[in-house]
């Protein structure tokens, strides 16, 4: 069974210390600026990093919400800044919205209540702790983290300056969502199998150097990763292609829907704050799909080959998104859902940064799917069967495998809680 909104006991991700996690998630009215709660009437102001084709669905989202005053709009191309803040400012029907050339002209305001997110991934993880340290509530892009290490330390900066921070899978409750009371009351008996359909692994990127555009901060877009010559294609938000192709930025297509699909059925079964134990690659023989295995032994299936969306295999009979919507549970549970009576993660962050409380989809959730789509793509790459150990963070006798739980990171862009 999912675990209950008891929210600032939860046990973190990844081993955090427990002595950071027991903290309870309230603020000083000196770093608020008002008596720890932000009454529900107060706007929480906020600015966007990161204006692509996501920053530009965020700002949607964000800007017309009555819960905030978006203020700014950050990215290092000129360009895409000035597009956002006309975005803004077209919505606000004025010409109010700042443009911050750089994120640490954005942490530096003392009104900022909110930071939103919506860089390529490896961005998010620097980003949040940077806002964490700052004492602003966050909300960030999924997937959340680009490594394995990134989980524990995203998680630790949220739990050591006490932020609210939501990781941003609208579709594991508002897609998915009406899954997890059905396949927790036993309608379908004990899942044994999950079978996942998505895009592929992350691939490493070899394209030829361009003209860098004016205005372009190239060095400042690449961070911690690997200086490369600039490509438009490197660095492309498409939704179909660009930085969520190549490992340098993402971790493929697996991940980035997967934060959705296998969010959500994590969410469903109540595996959302642990790691899997075992991955086994695809072998073209006995294994034929990339298989992670619980420690309860439910085995969950990456599917390419566009035979499945997302299918529950229990004892009882196979659960599928849509086509089974119609089953219903046979008792009433009790699932982690939205708060205040939300019915989208935006309103959702809204009323837990009022009332400092974990959103649904608090950091811990969001690590550890990111996680497991971290530990599929390093099953892909070293092609072989792994053994994880979550509380130490490390593969079981695999040393090539371990290299791969984090990276070198340039700086001055390292990350540090």
């Amino acid at each position: 069974m999912i675990n209950k909104r008891d929210g600032l006991n939860r046990r973190s991700f990844l081993g955090v210390a427990a002595a950071v996690c027991a903290s309870p998630l309230f603020l000083k009215s000196s770093v608020l600026g008002r008596d720890g709660f932000v009454p529900p009437s107060e706007k929480l102001v906020s600015a966007l990093i990161g204006f692509g084709n996501r920053g530009h669905d965020l700002i949607n989202s964000f800007t017309p919400n009555p819960n905030f005053k978006m203020i700014g709009v950050c990215d290092c191309y000129q360009k895409h800044a000035q597009e956002g803040a006309d975005r803004v400012n077209e919505i606000y029907q004025n010409k109010d919205c700042i443009i911050f050339p750089k994120y640490e002209d954005v942490l530096q305001r003392g009104d900022l209540d909110v930071v939103v997110i919506g860089t390529p991934d490896h961005w998010h993880t620097k980003l949040a702790v940077e806002s964490c340290k700052a004492g602003k509530d966050v909300f960030c892009e999924k997937p959340l983290t680009l490594t394995l290490a990134e989980g524990r330390q995203i998680i630790a900066a949220a739990r050591k300056y006490n932020r609210v921070c939501s990781s941003g899978s609208q579709r594991v409750m508002e897609d998915y969502g009406y899954m997890a009371p059905v396949i927790q009351s036993g309608a379908i008996g004990d899942v044994k199998e999950v079978y996942i359909g998505l895009g592929p692994a992350g691939k490493t990127c070899y394209l030829p150097e361009e003209t860098i555009p004016e205005g372009f901060d190239w060095e400042r877009w690449l961070g911690q990763a690997p200086y490369v010559p600039y490509n438009k294609d490197r660095c492309s938000g498409d939704y179909g292609g660009g930085w969520r192709n190549y490992e340098e930025y993402g971790n493929g297509f697996l991940a980035d829907w997967g934060a959705h699909k296998f969010g959500g059925s994590l969410y469903a079964l109540g595996l959302d704050t642990t790691d899997p134990v075992e991955i086994i690659p695809p072998d073209g023989k006995d294994v034929k799909y990339m298989t992670l295995i619980f420690k309860n032994g439910i085995k969950f299936y990456h599917v390419t080959d566009g035979s499945h969306d997302i299918t529950f295999v229990g004892t009882e009979r196979e659960y599928r998104h849509e086509v089974d919507r119609d089953l219903k549970p046979l008792k009433v549970v009790e699932v982690r859902r939205y708060s205040g009576g939300a019915n989208n993660i935006t309103d959702d962050f809204a009323y837990s940064v009022k009332h400092r409380i974990r959103p649904f989809q608090d950091f811990q959730y969001g690590a550890h799917t990111a996680a497991f789509c971290q530990l599929a793509n390093i099953g892909y790459k070293v092609n072989r069967p792994l053994k994880w150990d979550q509380e130490k963070c490390q593969f079981v006798d695999d040393e090539q495998a371990n290299r791969l739980v984090s990276r070198v990171q340039r700086s001055p862009y390292t990350i540090e809680v």
